[in-house]
């Protein structure tokens, strides 16, 4: 009897010493547990977000910058003619809607031709259907929203080719040999001289750097210096200034774009959402005798 006691005692202390949690341990182990989860997930989702914005800002560089390398590498090949006739060059310098139409108030656009040697009778000095090139930007809302603009290309009397999405503005600005010197007009203090055509009428009539310190910026005057004499026209042209404005697809959270960019004659200051880039170059029309 006294043994079943001992066994019967030595039971009790053992279910005693292996009892449960308590409530108020359950529920610190709870709420330790619910803030390591909230750290977790708050981690995670930064770095969700973060992933996201590059991706959305790595699509738009990589638009910009084919954008910026297809312009060059056909521009550099304006007025490429293998015979003397010369036919081809720098045809319509003109500010375009997105329609295409002619206006003052529209965006920098470039019209030229240049033998591609893709025709059988390529080559023979004579313009053939598919060796006239346009860029311009313009509104391609299929299978985007409308109000996004994109850099169209047009070859011949095709129609626009997307050359690149999410593009806000082009500029071009064009240096010019009016004296047939065989080099380019320069200023007083021998900087290359960068005209556009402000009346649309395809002629170049005013410079764009008014402070006449070698590069286009917020402190030159938007509206230029009138060119004095008569205007030039598009065969004096021999290299341009490329600006390029892009921008991201979709805006990116907590960002606010309130820079001002300079393109061309146009100053942007967008103040939404959107992450932009904005990428500058010269191109030198080798063909259309510069280098």
């Amino acid at each position: 009897m006294a043994y079943l006691k001992k066994i019967f005692s030595s039971g009790l202390r053992c279910v005693a010493s292996n009892k449960g949690l308590t409530l108020v341990e359950l529920m610190v182990a709870m709420g330790l547990t619910t803030i390591v989860l909230g750290v977790i997930y708050a981690s995670y989702t930064t770095q969700s977000r973060m992933n996201t914005k590059e991706a959305v800002v790595l699509n738009m560089q990589q638009n910009i910058r084919g954008a910026l390398n297809l312009m060059e590498s056909e521009i550099r090949m304006a007025g490429y003619d293998p015979k003397p006739a010369r036919v081809f060059g720098i045809t319509d310098i003109r500010f375009k809607d997105i329609n295409g139409n002619p206006n003052v108030n529209g965006y920098s656009s470039i019209t030229f031709t240049a033998d591609n040697g893709t025709n059988p009778n390529s080559g023979n000095g004579a313009l053939d259907s598919d060796e006239t090139y346009t860029y311009r930007i313009y509104d391609y809302t299929s299978g985007s929203p409308a109000g996004i603009l994109d850099l169209g290309r047009t070859i011949g009397g095709g129609g626009n080719q997307i050359a690149a999405e999410g593009i806000d503005a082009i500029g071009l600005a064009y240096a010019y040999d009016n004296d047939g010197d065989g080099k380019l007009d320069v200023s007083p203090n021998g900087n290359i001289l960068w005209a556009i055509d402000t009346n649309n009428d395809n002629k170049l009539d005013t410079n764009l750097e008014t402070v006449d310190d070698g590069v286009i910026d917020i402190n030159d005057n938007i509206a230029g210096t009138a060119i004095g004499g008569s205007a030039i026209t598009t065969d004096k042209i021999r290299a341009m200034k490329l600006w390029i404005l892009a921008r991201t697809k979709t805006p990116l959270l907590k960002y606010t774009d309130n820079n001002t960019y300079v393109v061309a004659n146009r100053r942007i200051t967008p103040n939404d959402s959107f992450k932009r880039e904005l990428l500058e170059t010269t191109i030198k029309c080798r063909n259309l005798g510069f280098e």
